[in-house]
């Protein structure tokens, strides 16, 4: 039997507390798990839980929980997973079901992997009976009932018929991209793509990353741009999962991919790498660039202080460089659930492994980046907008204060499911889907398998971003003499008007999301709008 462990972690250690099971009965068989230091001592013992039935559709879960925000620390884990690497890349921060912070597997090779994944039909069928009565399936794939957040964007079969990307060259900075992934390697041009993750990385100097991964911009070196993670390869298949029969359509199916490394398995994506792909997308002829990550080692760059503007600045060039060479900058806006044009607190900066973060009052002098950079299209997330019963629309760990907004999933927000989450392609043997996969008995269909073709649901602005910047590669396709200003304004006049929540109020201790603002044209929450493939490309 799998053990699966739900509970906070605070500080340097996870510490147990109030938990139950989905049917509300406590949790017990207690397990030890490792702190998440180099060397650490065994911390508080992480309790297990037996898989329950599956709830009703239409009945929200349970947990005990309130919601939370990726940096309040709240994570699942499941058997062998220990606190000592970081996928806080993963933007996947609401409820209980997190995938994004202190978080590893094992290491366990692709032959000896036994996977717990539901097979495709199954995962097909759950779908149905979730969404069919609600969203038409967006295409003939063997997943697209799953695929509700394409239905949403009308990213469907007659956007399809006016645009697919062809001849678009969309880069993903971020963890790699699974080179063998038959739903995404069709699109990948494993030529261009490169890492740019340094053998100095101060990550690889302490032992959480495999030194494999250092590319240090030798883009010979194709070894060091697969994908440990299975955040970057999600990110991809949003973008550009291909029409051929196997699992799930990307908004974009025939763009080309180019895969920019960044980021590495534990989780960190320091800004000099950052900085480096977007000069490099700028030298090879890139039209559109994917940002899904905040660049470490901090989470605000405040102008008082003379190292972080300098990091800023470095960041800042880098972008102009890219954009003066037309290259448009999507970027997702962040878990925090912070409200961007007035912060309040950052807790977690600097985020090294040798960093003790210190918490500071921060203002409009301080920045997220690279979301905040000039010209960038920044991107809220969305649940399951239009499902009976679903009004907040804003996901409960979405930032905001973005240009656009865009479906990045919910988990159980709507349906009461991890459904309400964004299912794409992952490597069954990345850390993400290792970590998520023995959770399938109390979540069914968290992944799904058919032999390499593997996926995954997953959460976060991180995933709203790429649904953007797959539209963005259809207007580029229609209009190739357009910079990326155009098809930024053009993205934003076809969107979708979205307005504040009713009645809203903060979700929970910490939600620096205090109202919601603006008007018809434009509010806080959702900028100019829902993202529309459909209106776009018309």
């Amino acid at each position: 039997m799998h053990r699966v462990a739900i509970g906070e972690v605070d500080g340097d250690r996870l510490r147990v507390r109030n938990l139950q099971a989905l049917d509300g009965t406590p949790i017990v068989d207690m397990k030890p798990v490792l702190d998440r230091r180099p060397n650490a001592e065994p911390a508080a013992p992480v309790p297990s839980v037996t898989p329950s039935p599956r709830p009703a559709a239409t009945a929200p879960i349970s947990t005990g929980t309130s919601v939370t925000a990726i940096h309040s620390r709240r994570r699942i884990f499941g058997e062998g997973i220990a606190v000592t690497r970081r996928i806080r890349v993963v933007a996947a921060a609401a409820m209980v079901l997190v995938t994004a912070g202190f978080l590893t597997t094992t290491s366990v090779s692709a032959g000896e992997q036994s996977l717990d994944a539901v097979p495709i039909p199954t995962e097909q069928g759950l779908c149905a009976d979730i969404f069919g009565a609600v969203y038409p399936a967006p295409s003939a794939e063997p997943l697209a009932q799953c695929q509700w957040d394409m239905t949403l964007i009308h990213a469907n079969g007659a956007t399809r018929a006016r645009a697919t990307g062809a001849g678009v060259r969309v880069g993903v900075i971020d963890s790699g991209i699974d080179i063998n992934h038959p739903d995404i390697a069709p699109n990948l041009d494993l030529a261009s793509s490169c890492s740019f993750v340094r053998s100095d990385d101060p990550t690889i100097i302490a032992g959480l990353t495999d030194p494999i991964e250092a590319g240090n911009g030798d883009c010979s070196n194709k070894a060091a741009v697969q994908d440990r993670s299975g955040h970057g390869t999600h990110v991809a298949s949003i973008i550009a999962s291909p029409v051929n029969g196997i699992g799930v359509a990307g908004i974009a199916p025939q763009a080309t991919i180019v895969a920019l490394k960044a980021c590495t398995e534990s989780g960190f994506c320091y800004g000099y790498a950052v900085a480096a792909a977007l000069r490099y997308a700028g030298d090879h002829d890139i039209d559109v660039v994917n940002m899904s990550l905040f660049a470490d080692p901090y989470l605000y760059y405040c102008g008082n202080d003379a190292g972080q503007r300098a990091l800023m600045e470095e960041l800042k060039s880098a972008a102009k460089y890219a954009q003066q060479h037309g290259v448009l900058l999507v970027a997702a806006a962040g878990n925090q659930a912070t409200d961007l044009q007035h912060p309040i607190l950052d807790t977690i900066s600097p985020d090294g492994p040798d960093d003790t973060p210190i918490t500071r009052s921060v203002g409009n002098n301080c920045r997220v980046l690279p979301g905040e950079l000039p010209g960038v299209l920044a991107v809220s997330a969305t649940g399951p907008v239009g499902f009976p019963g679903y009004t907040m629309n804003i996901a409960s760990y979405s930032s905001v204060d973005a240009d656009l907004t865009a479906p990045g999933g919910d988990y159980f927000s709507a349906s009461g499911t991890v459904q309400d989450a964004i299912l794409a392609a992952m490597p069954a043997n990345s850390a993400i889907f290792r970590a998520l996969d023995p959770l399938n008995g109390p979540f069914p269909g968290l992944t799904t398998a058919n032999g390499a073709a593997s996926y995954a649901w997953i959460n976060g602005t991180s995933m709203a971003a790429p649904h953007v910047t797959g539209v963005a590669a259809l207007v580029k396709q229609l209009h190739t003499d357009w910079g990326p200003g155009a098809v930024s304004a053009e993205l934003r006049r076809t969107a979708t008007a979205m307005s504040c929540p009713a009645g809203w109020q903060p979700l929970f201790e910490g939600d620096e999301r205090l109202r919601c603002y603006g008007g018809s044209g434009r509010t806080s929450f959702f900028g100019s709008g829902l993202v529309d493939a459909g209106t776009a490309t018309s």
